[in-house]
C-alpha cells in the first residue's frame, strides 16, 4: 500500500474515486433502446490489436507526442512483420477519468489484445483493479510501483519504478553532498507526488530527514531562488515545468537532479544552467552509448524524424516489440501474458526481464545520469 502524504492540499478527487465512479457508471447504466445496428468491431482477428493511451492534448505532463512518434516508428519499420500489429492511438486529453474510460473501452468494446498506457497515473489499488478487469496485458511506459500481484497481474512496468529511480539518484547525490543538506522540491502534480514520496521514503530508509519544499507554478520562482543559492543538491520531483524559471538562476556549486520524465525542451529552457542539470534515464538513448546496433539505429531513426528520443519514447518503442515477440505463437491475451512473464526481451531502452512475481522489468544496470548537449543531439552520459 502506498504511503499517505501530508503534502496533498486542495487536490482534485483521487484516481481511486474516479475509477470507482467510472466502474459504477459502467455497471449500472442501461443503454437506451435503439434500432441502430451495432457498430462493426474495430478488432482485426488476423492481427495483434494494440491500443495506446496517450496525453496528446491538455496540461498533464509529459506530453504523449514523443511516445506517439516512437510507436509510429516501430509500426512503420515492422509493417510487414508477423504477427501484424494493428495500432490504435487514443488521446485521453490529460483526463484521469477518460484514461480509465478508454482503458475499459479498449478492452471491452474494441477487444484489444493489449493496451499501452503512456500517461502519468496514480497507480493505486483502484487503478490496479481497473487494469485487472481489462483481462489483457497492459504495459506502462511511465514509472509506476511494482505491479505484480499474488493473483497474477495483467500490468507490466517498462520504466524503472519510482523506488528504483530514487535509490539511483540518491546514491549519486550522496557522493556530492551530505544528504541532509539536500532539497526535494515538489509542485504536487501527479508525477511530482509519486517521485517526492519515493525520494522521502528512500531518505527515511537511510535515516535522513527529508528537506521538502512544496511550490505552485505561481510561487515556485520566489520560493526557490534564495534556496538554490545555498543548497548543494536540489532534487526536482516530477516534470520540471514549474521549476524552470527558478532553476535558470542556479550557479556553479549547485547540482540539479531532474526527473526521469523530463523532456529536452525542459532542459534547453534552463539555458546557461543546463550544464548543471542531470537526470536519470536509459543509457541506450545517449549519444555515446555502446549498447549495440539496434539501439544506435533506433536513436538515429528517431532523431532523423523528430529529434532525440527520451527514455519514455524508447520504452514506448519497446512496448510494441515486447508484445509482438510475446504474440509470436498466438495473440490470446492469457498466452501473451504468460510469455511476457516467463522470459527476457532485449529492447532499446533496456533488457526487460519479468516473472510471475516481478512485473517491473527494467534492468537498473541500464540506468545512467544524462546531460544535455544541444538541440537535436542525443544526451550524453555524465
Amino acid at each position: 500500500m502506498r504511503p499517505t502524504t501530508r503534502f496533498r492540499m486542495g487536490r482534485a478527487p483521487s484516481t481511486g474515486a474516479l475509477v470507482a465512479l467510472v466502474l459504477l457508471l459502467s455497471a449500472c447504466t442501461t443503454p437506451n433502446p435503439s434500432v441502430t445496428p451495432a457498430p462493426v468491431p474495430t478488432r482485426d482477428p488476423n492481427a495483434l490489436n494494440v491500443t495506446a493511451l496517450l496525453d496528446l492534448s491538455g496540461s498533464r505532463a509529459p506530453n504523449g507526442g514523443p511516445q506517439r512518434d516512437a510507436l509510429q516508428l516501430w509500426a512503420d519499420q515492422h509493417s510487414s512483420a508477423t504477427p501484424r500489429v494493428k495500432l490504435k492511438i487514443v488521446d485521453v486529453a490529460s483526463s484521469p477519468s477518460k484514461t480509465v474510460l478508454e482503458l475499459r473501452r479498449a478492452a471491452v468494446e474494441d477487444r484489444a489484445d493489449a493496451i499501452v498506457v503512456g500517461v502519468s497515473v496514480d497507480y493505486d489499488d483502484a487503478f490496479a483493479a481497473a487494469v485487472q478487469l481489462a483481462q489483457v496485458p497492459v504495459l506502462f511506459t511511465l514509472p509506476i510501483p511494482e505491479p505484480a500481484t499474488r493473483g497474477g497481474s495483467w500490468a507490466f512496468a517498462l520504466a524503472p519504478t519510482p523506488a528504483q529511480l530514487a535509490r539511483f539518484v540518491l546514491d549519486d547525490a550522496a557522493l556530492r553532498s551530505v544528504l541532509s543538506a539536500d532539497l526535494v522540491v515538489s509542485d504536487e502534480s501527479t508525477t511530482a507526488i509519486v517521485e517526492r514520496i519515493a525520494l522521502t521514503t528512500e531518505l527515511s530508509r537511510r535515516r535522513v530527514t527529508a528537506n521538502v519544499v512544496t511550490v505552485t507554478p505561481g510561487d515556485a520562482t520566489a520560493k526557490l531562488r534564495p534556496l538554490l543559492v545555498t543548497t548543494p543538491v536540489v532534487l526536482l520531483a516530477g516534470t520540471p515545468r514549474s521549476y524552470i524559471d527558478a532553476a535558470r538562476t542556479v550557479t556553479l556549486g549547485t547540482s540539479l537532479y531532474l526527473s526521469y520524465l523530463c523532456e529536452f525542451t525542459d532542459i534547453a529552457d534552463l539555458r546557461e544552467a543546463a550544464p548543471l542539470a542531470v537526470w536519470p534515464g536509459s543509457r541506450g538513448i545517449a549519444a555515446s552509448t555502446s549498447g549495440g546496433a539496434a539501439r544506435a539505429a533506433f536513436v538515429q531513426a528517431y532523431t532523423d524524424r523528430t529529434g532525440p528520443p527520451t527514455s519514455v519514447a524508447a520504452s514506448a518503442y519497446d512496448a510494441l516489440g515486447l508484445l509482438a515477440s510475446a504474440a509470436d505463437s498466438g495473440t490470446a491475451p492469457d498466452a501473451v501474458r504468460d510469455r511476457l512473464q516467463s522470459g527476457t526481451f532485449v529492447g532499446v531502452a533496456t533488457t526487460y526481464a519479468f516473472s510471475r512475481l516481478q512485473h517491473a522489468g527494467f534492468d537498473t544496470s541500464d540506468l545512467a545520469l544524462l546531460r544535455y548537449v544541444a538541440p537535436r543531439v542525443p544526451p550524453a552520459l555524465r
